[in-house]
């Protein structure tokens, strides 16, 4: 959410007067990665906004460690980073709503163009459940798919247009007609994809990738940066797979990787 609202507007629309410095950098924190778009903000940055509201500094250590103590507030990409839980998150967009522009976000379009608040044998709880692994599952489906992208790009450029006899192993190959067959059987269900990779498993993308490992540090830097990730990604793709609910803390884990691989990969050229 990107909203050309300022930090003043904020806080003139506040009631402040219990706050405390804490209380004051949780705001600024929320100002800074849901208003401006921010993943997260490092200490400094709270700091700038207590100048550019005209507030006391505080003792940034003190507040560090008040911050990290607080329910409302999560590490984010660094441990030195701050970031708000999806609960205060939500508690802020509500209380400033009428600051905000009326844009509804991807979860609100979702929860107008399907109601599925009276699914019989379902509680309230369930239902939130069901739009946060929702959520989840944006961050898989695309890294999932950069992945895949990354590996069809860059094998080939190596190996040519038939990368796949070349790359591929017998295993894979035999993966890859068993799956098909059973499309061809059940011709009423959608096709994995548009090609081979689409038919393979994570731990398939992880062999290939190191299958060659030169070619593909130019593009991820260390292998053992993607084989990790994957890895450990692997069993919570498959709760997702199978409707589960994920817990917070490996709700975190999820949109880390996903903001790790972002920041890690170049771009390769295309191969078109």
């Amino acid at each position: 959410m990107v909203n050309k609202i300022e930090l003043n507007q904020i806080v003139d629309n506040t009631d402040t007067t219990n706050f405390k410095q804490v209380d004051y950098a949780k705001l600024f924190i929320w100002f800074l990665t849901d208003i401006k778009g921010n993943d997260d903000c490092l200490m400094s940055d709270i700091v700038e906004c207590f100048r550019d509201t005209n507030l006391s500094i505080p003792n940034q250590t003190v507040l560090g460690r008040n911050l990290r103590k607080s329910k409302d507030v999560t590490v984010g990409h660094s441990y030195k980073s701050f970031k708000l839980h999806r609960n205060a998150l939500l508690r802020f967009r509500a209380t400033y709503s009428n600051l905000l522009s009326p844009t509804p976000s991807p979860e609100e379009k979702i929860r107008e163009r399907l109601d599925v608040s009276r699914t019989p044998l379902l509680s309230s709880t369930d239902i939130e459940n069901a739009y946060k692994m929702g959520q989840v599952y944006v961050a898989i489906h695309c890294l999932e798919n950069s992945v895949r992208n990354l590996l069809r790009t860059v094998l080939k450029n190596t190996l040519g247009e038939q990368w796949w006899d070349k790359a591929a192993s017998a295993q894979m190959k035999r993966k890859l007609a068993d799956r098909k067959s059973r499309e061809t059987k059940n011709k009423w269900l959608t096709s994995r994809g548009a090609d081979e990779l689409n038919y393979l498993d994570w731990a398939d993308l992880v062999t290939l990738i190191r299958k060659y490992p030169k070619e593909f540090e130019r593009f991820i830097g260390n292998i053992k940066f993607i084989e990790l990730r994957l890895e450990e990604l692997e069993n919570l793709r498959n709760v997702i797979a199978h409707n589960g609910v994920l817990p917070d803390d490996e709700i975190m884990r999820v949109e880390l990787t996903f903001k790790d691989w972002c920041k890690q990969v170049h771009q390769p050229l295309s191969t078109k």
